[in-house]
């Protein structure tokens, strides 16, 4: 089944649920909401769906540096999800909408999803750090083509 992918304005249960079972994996609950951010009327998420059921998801929160107004944050695909493109599908919505912004986009990605920022045309400017209780991440960055 084809998963369908839409633009939505806040997150629900679901969409928590997914990025603390993803990325929050021994961690409360409450640490899968971003305070302040996904409150944030500027912050634009996208999710995908097969049939009813929430597999992807991600954050595209307003956090400037140079070259990129954009950074994503909480990118999730439930595990038997992955490998079907569809973190990639989510990634280049954002990209599209960063473009349609004349800007970049930022984030920290985990180690294990640097290979797909890649493909998407993200570049890692940084050693590797951890994020403490989170795991070991690369500073990476998107700019649209000229």
């Amino acid at each position: 089944m084809e998963a369908r992918y839409s633009w939505v304005n806040s997150v629900d249960k679901d969409h928590l649920n997914l990025r603390w079972k993803v990325l929050r994996i021994g961690l409360p609950l409450e640490t899968a909401h971003y305070h302040g951010i996904d409150e944030d009327p500027r912050t634009k998420f996208v999710v995908a769906y097969i049939g009813e059921r929430m597999v992807g998801c991600a954050t595209l929160q307003t956090d400037p540096r140079d070259g990129a107004i954009y950074r994503i944050r909480g990118m999730a695909v439930d595990e038997k999800s992955r490998n079907l493109g569809i973190g990639t599908k989510i990634v280049n919505l954002m990209q599209e909408f960063a473009a349609s912004h004349q800007t970049g986009i930022w984030c920290n990605a985990r180690i294990r999803a640097v290979p797909m920022y890649q493909r998407c045309g993200f570049v890692i400017v940084s050693d590797v750090f951890e994020i403490e209780g989170i795991g070991p991440h690369h500073d990476m960055e998107w700019a649209p083509e000229e």
